[in-house]
């Protein structure tokens, strides 16, 4: 059984599959069914549950010597906030999960999924697992119908033009990431650029063709047919042996949008190039899969560049503390003990905001801070009212809090440690408000002797902060709390009323789980 599912997992048309820079955490209940004929029992599919929670706390203490050999490798996992959870049901019954076995799922997957789609679940019955296994190896050819097309024939032929994207979406449905075999990375489910396009085709599917950059197909040979005839409005195309290997997020996008209206996409088009690789010299196909990949895009943070604010603060910043700021990209990098960049500025000052919510923000989706330079959140951070002497020193308080958060981690394990990882903006937010920032302009301050106590409040936070979570949201992922702005506000006001009691005693007396 373990051997089938490993080979059906690699060919099943997952919509969230691992990426060289992400994490992917796999949690796998399998049951054999003899007979063929069932389901998995309920009792099954809450222990599975059980133990999905019971991983994502963790509680090793709960598992055997096989999945504790891997808690190193599991706890790196969950410290990641970039890691997503595929959850998988395999079993050889050709009966669907009940409505009460479906609830149970759902109500994990909520959770987990509380702020953003960390997690998802594949269930992999009979029918799946045999059409898995019996398709691989096979090409994945496609008849496609290409309007406007063109023809580049010298010195290697190729068909351009515009493809549907609900034809897209069933290539996706049909093949799923067989499609990819020959990209370098797979589809990587949500992200600021995914979740943008998905808006675009579900929102205004008409304009897609013009914000998007298009699709490369390799495929062993293409061949127009008859229908049509010379017609350059529309034609069908053959296409043997395709593979896309640029695009991966476009396809998986449109794919996403499809399950949400696929209505929508029967206006949307994307521009796509089918390269043939007959008659290619050896290598070429390598050649272009990596020369597509090496193109730069725009990313958000680019568009604060443009704002006159940022090159104020860099000569500001020159000036009065003979420091750099780096908020181009491109521009040389810079050490700690020199400067800064626009990203590090940017957690900075919202963390050091009165509303937690911008420190969510800067956890979630740190991007969403530059979305638009003209309005806030971007203008509450940068603004004419900001000192280059106060992003400075609220970079400073910012690094003091990592460094204090790293020594504290190495001495905690398990929930606290994660706490502790996760939480690290929450806990920057409360040591900003326990701080004087009205005096933070002020060059006669004595700035150092404020940074000198940053370690204990770091920590005193860190106590508290942990015995909320446990009285609180005891059974949350930590990796989705943090990015909660309601449940932040909820820690937030407890934190409040934390700092004006009595002091707190070290971690390791008091940490929840000695309790």
């Amino acid at each position: 059984m373990q051997q089938v599912l490993q080979q059906a997992m690699r060919h099943m048309p997952l919509l969230t599959v691992s990426k060289t820079h992400d994490q992917l955490l796999y949690m796998v209940q399998s049951k054999w069914d003899t007979a063929g004929t069932g389901s998995i029992d309920g009792g099954e599919v809450q222990k599975f549950v059980q133990g999905v929670c019971d991983l994502v706390h963790p509680r090793f203490e709960r598992f055997n010597a096989k999945v504790n050999a891997k808690s190193e490798e599991i706890n790196e996992a969950l410290e990641n906030s970039r890691t997503k959870c595929v959850l998988v049901l395999a079993y050889t019954g050709n009966q669907p999960l009940s409505a009460p076995q479906t609830g149970i799922l759902d109500d994990v997957l909520n959770e987990l999924n509380d702020t953003s789609d960390v997690a998802s679940l594949q269930c992999l019955s009979q029918k799946e697992l045999h059409s898995a296994i019996t398709s691989m190896g096979d090409s994945v050819d496609l008849e496609v119908m290409i309007y406007e097309w063109a023809k580049t024939a010298d010195p290697f032929v190729a068909y351009y033009g515009q493809v549907k994207a609900v034809d897209i979406a069933t290539w996706w449905a049909k093949f799923g990431v067989r499609l990819l075999s020959l990209n370098l990375r797979n589809f990587i489910g949500a992200s600021d650029v995914n979740d943008a396009m998905t808006a675009t085709l579900v929102s205004t599917p008409e304009r897609f063709w013009y914000f998007n950059n298009g699709i490369t197909v390799l495929c062993g040979e293409v061949t127009k047919k008859l229908t049509g005839g010379a017609e350059r409005s529309s034609g069908v195309f053959d296409c043997k042996g395709v593979s896309v290997v640029n695009g991966a997020q476009t396809v998986g996008s449109i794919a996403q949008a499809s399950l949400k209206n696929p209505a929508q996409l029967e206006t949307a088009r994307v521009m796509v190039r089918f390269i043939s690789l007959r008659n290619c010299p050896e290598g070429f196909a390598s050649d272009v899969t990596r020369e597509a990949k090496t193109q730069n895009r725009i990313e958000l943070t680019d568009f604060a560049a443009l704002d006159p604010e940022q090159e104020r603060l860099r000569i500001e910043l020159q000036l009065d503390e003979k420091k750099t700021y780096i908020y181009k990209t491109g521009s040389h990098s810079v050490t700690p003990e020199d400067g800064c960049t626009v990203d590090e500025a940017a957690t900075a000052l919202a963390c050091a905001q009165p509303d937690v919510a911008l420190a969510v923000q800067a956890k979630r989706e740190i991007s969403k801070l530059y979305e638009d330079i003209t309005r806030a959140p971007y203008k509450l951070l940068f603004n004419a009212s900001v000192t280059a002497t106060r992003m400075w020193r609220s970079v400073q308080v910012q690094r003091s809090v990592e460094s204090a958060l790293k020594e504290l981690g190495a001495t905690l394990e398990g929930r606290e440690r994660l706490v502790a990882i996760h939480g690290n903006r929450f806990i920057l937010h409360h040591v900003f408000r326990e701080l004087p920032m009205n005096k933070f302009d002020e060059g006669a301050v004595d700035f150092e002797a404020i940074r000198a106590g940053i370690s204990d409040r770091t920590s005193k936070i860190l106590i508290s902060l942990t015995y909320a979570i446990e009285d609180l949201f005891p059974g949350s992922y930590l990796n989705s709390l943090f990015k909660n702005t309601e449940k932040c506000r909820v820690l937030s006001r407890f934190q409040d009323a934390a700092s004006k009691q009595m002091t707190l005693p070290t971690m390791q007396a008091t940490s929840p789980s000695a309790r």
